[in-house]
C-alpha cells in the first residue's frame, strides 16, 4: 500500500500544534521585555519627579524672594507717599489753609461771636443794674444827710433857743444889784460860746424863714 503524503489538514494542524508554544515564548519574552522597561520608566519617572520637584521648589522660592522684595519695594513706596502727604498737610494746618483746620475753625470763631455778642448784652443789663443801684444808694444817702440835717439843726435850735431863753428869764428875774454878781459867776469861755451859739442860730434860722415865707 503506497505511503500517502501528509494532507493539508494535517500540516496546518501540525502547524497549530508547534505556534502555541512559540506564541508563549514570545509573550514570555514580550512581559519580561515590558516589567524590565517599566522598572526602567518608573526608576526615570522617580527621578524626573525628584528633579523635577527641586526645580519647582526653586522656582516657588524664587518666585516668593521677588514677590516679598516687590512687597518691600511697594511698602517703602507707600509710606514715603504718605509721609510726604502727612507733611503736606502739617503745613497747610500750620498756614490755616487746610480744610480739616480751616472748617472747625470757622465754628470756633461763629460760637466766639455769639458768646461775645451774649456777653455784651449781659454787660449791658449788669451796668444797668448797677447804675440803677447806684442812682438808689446816691439817693437814699442824700435823704439820709437831709434827714440828719435836719435832725441836727432841730435840736441845735432847740437847745439854743431854750439857753436863750433862760437867759432872758434870769435876766428878768434878777435886779440890778444882782448884776454883778451873775457876769462874775459866768467864765469868760462860757459867755463867748454862748454868743457864738446864738449868732449861729439866728443865721440858720433866717434862711429857713426866708424859705418859709417865700412863694
Amino acid at each position: 500500500m503506497p505511503v500517502q503524503p501528509p494532507s493539508k489538514d494535517t500540516e496546518e494542524m501540525e502547524a497549530e500544534g508547534d505556534s502555541p508554544a512559540e506564541m508563549n515564548g514570545e509573550e514570555e519574552e514580550s512581559e519580561e521585555e515590558r516589567s524590565g522597561s517599566q522598572t526602567e520608566s518608573e526608576e526615570e519617572s522617580s527621578e524626573m519627579d525628584d528633579e523635577d520637584y527641586e526645580r519647582r521648589r526653586s522656582e516657588c522660592v524664587n518666585e516668593m524672594l521677588d514677590l516679598e522684595k516687590q512687597f518691600s519695594e511697594l511698602k517703602e513706596k507707600l509710606f514715603r507717599e504718605r509721609l510726604s502727604q502727612l507733611r503736606v498737610r502739617l503745613e497747610e494746618v500750620g498756614a490755616e489753609r487746610a480744610p480739616e483746620y480751616t472748617e472747625p475753625l470757622g465754628g470756633l470763631q461763629r460760637s466766639l461771636k455769639i458768646r461775645i455778642q451774649v456777653a455784651g448784652i449781659y454787660k449791658g443789663f449788669c451796668l444797668d443794674v448797677i447804675r440803677n443801684k447806684y442812682e438808689c444808694e446816691l439817693q437814699g444817702a442824700k435823704q439820709h444827710l437831709e434827714s440828719e440835717k435836719l435832725l441836727l439843726y432841730d435840736t441845735l435850735q432847740g437847745e439854743l433857743q431854750e439857753r436863750i431863753q433862760r437867759l432872758e428869764e434870769d435876766r428878768q428875774s434878777l435886779d440890778i444889784s444882782s448884776g454883778p454878781y451873775i457876769v462874775y459867776m459866768l467864765q469868760e469861755i462860757d459867755i463867748l460860746e454862748d454868743w457864738t451859739a446864738i449868732k449861729k442860730a439866728r443865721a440858720a434860722v433866717s434862711p429857713q424863714k426866708r424859705k418859709a415865707d417865700g412863694p
